[in-house]
């Protein structure tokens, strides 16, 4: 670990306090001027950090991804390998180029920035500005094949993220099957579930749950306008840091017993297509019905215009026909 690292990791351990420099120079072993260049270093990259005459230098809470920060609220927590970058190309492909190499043995979540090649479903790209929006992936290793459960493992992350945007800013939240959420009738949330495969065995090593979130996003691309938005677009103190550490600290204490379903309530209850006309690609065709339910394992329950009622695991609803409300998504 640097000395400007182990710098940033002791001023928010102390924060809201104040660190000597005398202090700082002590604990690291270094001169004060070492110290005052360090502290120089990370207001450059960003961090807030105040220095005053005789009390020191505190760590400000502010919109720079910190991993110091995000882990302080996370100690209590089963152990994972947090990793935070500027920009990637996406954090989805980024953990299984971990996976690959063999380093994923724990829990590992990547964060960025910015993504210069995000995507979603299909491959299609997902728009990641930098300073606005959350762009983060969790690598699983998969141990147990028996008990894994895809479906199961999406809509308990869509829970996961739904609730901690309700917690943190009061704001109505809907979910669109099986991982678009959305705020005021536009998708502010993607969620996109991928495997990884172990060559010698031909089983499914790792898990990888990518999560982009347009917090404050003002602006987007004309062919997301009238469906993409924003949580919040007004000012808010919460910063892009605590909202990972709720995200994170609900998924992980949620993860070691999503298999059992607890959370399907809850997400039936935030389901915005439940009794709604649908069209729904699934495979290499479109199907129209009326959802009727999600059952007990995440699956969409429609009656199709033919009468027959399908039970669909896996597809994109591609269209909603709301009775009431402005979404034509």
């Amino acid at each position: 670990m640097s000395n400007q690292e182990t710098i940033l990791r002791l001023l928010v351990q102390a924060a809201p306090d104040y660190c000597s420099g005398e202090w700082l120079a002590q604990q690291l072993a270094i001169s004060r001027p070492a110290v005052w260049k360090c502290i120089q270093r990370l207001q450059l990259s960003g961090h807030q950090i105040e220095s005053r005459h005789y009390r020191g230098y505190r760590y400000l809470m502010s919109n720079q991804l910190s991993a110091p920060v995000i882990e302080q609220g996370l100690r209590d927590l089963p152990p994972f390998k947090l990793i935070v970058r500027s920009t990637v190309d996406s954090t989805n492909r980024d953990v299984k180029r971990l996976i690959s190499q063999g380093v994923v043995t724990v829990p590992t979540v990547v964060i960025a920035d910015t993504q210069t090649a995000g995507y979603g479903r299909s491959g299609r790209s997902f728009y990641s500005p930098g300073q606005t929006g959350i762009y983060l992936s969790i690598g699983l290793p998969i141990n147990d094949q028996a008990s894994f459960d895809a479906g199961l493992l999406t809509t308990s992350t869509a829970v996961v993220v739904a609730q901690t945007l309700q917690q943190l800013f009061k704001v109505p939240v809907a979910l669109k099957w099986v991982n678009d959420v959305l705020v005021n009738q536009h998708k502010v949330v993607g969620i996109l579930s991928e495997g990884t495969t172990d060559l010698e065995t031909g089983q499914m090593a790792a898990v990888v749950i990518g999560i982009g979130i347009n917090l404050t996003t003002a602006a987007f691309p004309d062919e997301l306008v009238t469906k993409a938005g924003a949580v919040t677009t007004g000012t808010t103190d919460v910063t892009r840091n605590q909202v990972i550490q709720v995200l994170l600290h609900r998924f992980f204490t949620s993860y070691p017993t999503y298999q059992r379903g607890d959370f399907m309530a809850e997400y039936r209850r935030l389901s915005m297509v439940i009794g709604q006309s649908v069209a729904l690609a699934s495979g290499q065709q479109t199907y129209q019905g009326r959802v009727l339910d999600i059952d007990d394992r995440g699956a969409l329950v429609v009656q199709l215009t033919s009468g027959q009622v399908r039970h669909f695991t896996s597809g994109e609803i591609t269209k909603v026909n709301l009775q009431t409300g402005g979404y034509r998504g």
